[in-house]
């Protein structure tokens, strides 16, 4: 059964593998980044938990009672950092709804497709946490009563192995790490029904941010990436020689 002392065990145990560099690698301009080390993550991670009381009794001071949203996030950040399925009926409907840039324009539906997409970042980066950031956690509650929540968070890991996308599987397009050390920010949309449970979301997140970081794709101003830019002048020149050939 879950509880506070699972929590707080999972906040406790290492997951990065160590040492971390002292600034972020990768081909993303604008400067050095320095590192967040995992004590400086389980910190943030800590202070949104606090924040998020902060809001639940805020909306309760004015009759709105949100206050499911503290342990149902509790048990979404361990099932994740914990590689632990065991509660997805206390966390999702059966038929849940998801898109994420991976899916290209898909929707994905139920658990199993759910996991897949999910499991698919962990295997590509082992080490893999999730760190909500403090303050950014942001509540929609509809005329009906729903909930919804937006979630900015940051994503942190050595990317050594092959990210699938859609559908997940060995037939899957993938890009391959070099394993790079990454901490990339995302953000989620949840929709709550009235038990509780999520039956729609949503991941956001700068694929270009995402690659450019990982050390996959070049820095904007190599002369590769002007190169693979300019390769988009093709599909105009295509459609361009088609409708000339259309007017001959």
């Amino acid at each position: 059964m879950f509880d506070e002392a699972l929590f707080r065990e999972a906040i406790a145990k290492p997951r990065l593998r160590q040492p971390l560099p002292q600034y972020l690698a990768g081909n993303r301009a604008g400067g050095k980044v320095p590192v967040l080390t995992e004590p400086e993550l389980n910190a943030m991670t800590e202070q949104w938990f606090v924040d998020l009381d902060r809001k639940v009794a805020y909306y309760a001071d004015r009759g709105i009672d949100v206050a499911f949203t503290v342990e149902w996030a509790k048990k979404y950040w361990w099932s994740w950092l914990m590689r632990d399925m065991s509660l997805n009926h206390e966390l999702y409907t059966p038929d849940l709804r998801y898109k994420d840039p991976t899916t290209f324009g898909r929707t994905i539906v139920g658990l199993e497709e759910f996991e897949r997409y999910n499991f698919a970042f962990l295997d590509a980066i082992p080490d893999w946490r999730y760190d909500p950031l403090p303050g950014q956690i942001y509540f929609d509650i509809t005329p009906e009563g729903e909930a919804r929540i937006v979630v900015r968070y940051i994503g942190s890991g050595h990317f050594s192995g092959t990210l699938k996308f859609y559908p997940y599987d060995d037939s899957a397009p993938a890009i391959h790490g070099v394993g790079t050390f990454v901490q990339c920010t995302a953000v989620d949309r949840y929709h709550f029904n009235s038990d509780g449970l999520m039956y729609e979301g949503e991941t956001l997140f700068d694929l270009l941010d995402a690659t450019q970081s990982a050390g996959v794709l070049p820095s904007d101003d190599s002369w590769l990436f002007r190169a693979l830019m300019g390769a988009s002048r093709l599909p105009r020149m295509v459609q361009n020689a088609r409708r000339t050939l259309r007017l001959a």
